[in-house]
């Protein structure tokens, strides 16, 4: 039986100061896991290095994958290059590709994707993960249409990407705060995206440039009977997601950490809201 779990988190200078508070409410509700990984890159691994500790280790990138070197900004965005690849990708590219890579190079037998915006408000014991029969694979089912045309683009090309026959819509969606994966079935979608291309997967994915990794994953269990038996489908998230309107006050937040089902112990609170993370960390984890 499964009995091993870590948290994968990848992040960036921009978003340092939402993975400090993630980490301090890591160490203050969540146990049951063996490892907490920050996968940066190189150029801020020496700003993240103080978030080290007995169960928290930061990571480079390239001790994961090929250099990706960072190019001018155009138009107020970051690009990345690398020679293997056609053209830039975003950074957000990378953050998916380290994701996976990290997953990958991780000894624990499943992983929770956390980013850095998500704070942990209530006790989690991920031990009862690990040792569940099953993964909880999260799904919304039937949300992908044409109403949603970026989410029909990575959901074809997820299926493209496993050589898999081209979706009908609508289709499931998979994308979600907490997400969590099992290290085995990343090892087959990564070979099979290998198989499929001839190219190393991350390649691959960064040539194919609109991917989503969540239903690249989301697409190899579904269409595998053999992964589909080792994940249970569930469709309540473990998180309250913020993402889009005002800045939250304290009421706001308050009224958001309220609205916390039983089940659920995180918030997410995107970033573009500009809610001050004075506020987040004061409500959603204590002042102290």
């Amino acid at each position: 039986m499964t009995a091993s779990i870590s948290l994968v988190t990848p992040s960036y200078s921009g978003d340092f100061d939402c993975c400090k508070l993630l980490c301090l409410s890591v160490d203050r509700h969540v146990t049951g896991h063996d490892m907490h990984y920050i996968v940066v890159g190189d150029e801020d691994a020496a700003l993240f290095a103080p978030l080290n500790g007995p169960r928290r280790r930061v990571v480079s990138s390239s001790s994961l994958l090929p250099t990706f070197w960072a190019l001018p900004k155009w138009r107020g965005r970051r690009y990345w290059w690398s020679p293997a690849i056609h053209l830039p990708v975003y950074g957000w590219h990378l953050q998916q590709l380290r994701k996976i890579a990290m997953t990958l190079a991780q000894s624990s037998e499943r992983v929770m994707c956390v980013d850095s915006d998500n704070v942990f408000c209530r006790p989690l014991d991920l031990s009862e993960i690990a040792a569940a029969p099953r993964l909880p694979h999260y799904v919304e089912p039937s949300q992908i249409n044409p109403s949603r045309p970026n989410h029909v683009r990575w959901w074809q090309n997820a299926h493209r990407a496993l050589g898999l026959p081209d979706p009908v819509l609508p289709g499931d969606d998979f994308i979600g705060p907490m997400t969590l994966w099992e290290r085995e079935t990343v090892k087959v979608m990564t070979a099979r995206i290998e198989k499929t291309s001839g190219l190393p997967w991350w390649q691959a994915l960064a040539r194919q440039r609109h991917f989503s990794e969540y239903l690249v994953y989301g697409a190899a269990v579904a269409g595998d009977p053999t992964l589909a038996a080792r994940h249970e489908r569930v469709s309540e998230s473990r998180c309250v997601t913020y993402w889009v309107g005002p800045p939250l006050d304290r009421a706001g937040l308050q009224a958001l950490v309220d609205s916390l089902l039983p089940h659920q112990c995180a918030i997410t609170i995107q970033s573009h809201t500009q809610t001050p993370i004075e506020i987040i960390r004061e409500v959603a984890i204590g002042k102290a």
